[in-house]
């Protein structure tokens, strides 16, 4: 994980929605300290402040910590599902035309 881009991440949404990080971080009920020293001094939280962080954003942990949304995860495994039900329909049509 790239704690500099967790921390990019972050302030992206928190700033989104239109957040201090102040306000950030009463909502996530931790001291804005706390908060600033991990973000300038790119300390990655203990998972548990992690997952804190993601919920109060709205934003999947996978996200934050990757860049990749879990919902666009399962929408590229739909297409991949529907793309092979017709590879396999077009197959099977084939295969009755012979």
């Amino acid at each position: 994980m790239s704690t500099r881009m967790f921390w990019n991440r972050v302030r992206a949404c928190i700033k989104e929605r239109g957040l201090t990080q102040k306000e950030f971080a009463k909502i996530c009920r931790f001291t804005y300290g706390t908060l600033r020293n991990w973000i300038s001094k790119n300390v990655s939280p203990p998972l548990m402040y992690a997952n804190r962080i993601s919920r109060c954003l709205g934003a999947s942990l996978d996200y934050l910590v990757n860049g990749t949304e879990r919902n666009e995860l399962l929408k590229i495994n739909k297409e991949m599902l529907l793309l092979l039900k017709n590879i396999s329909e077009q197959i099977n049509g084939n295969d009755d035309m012979r």
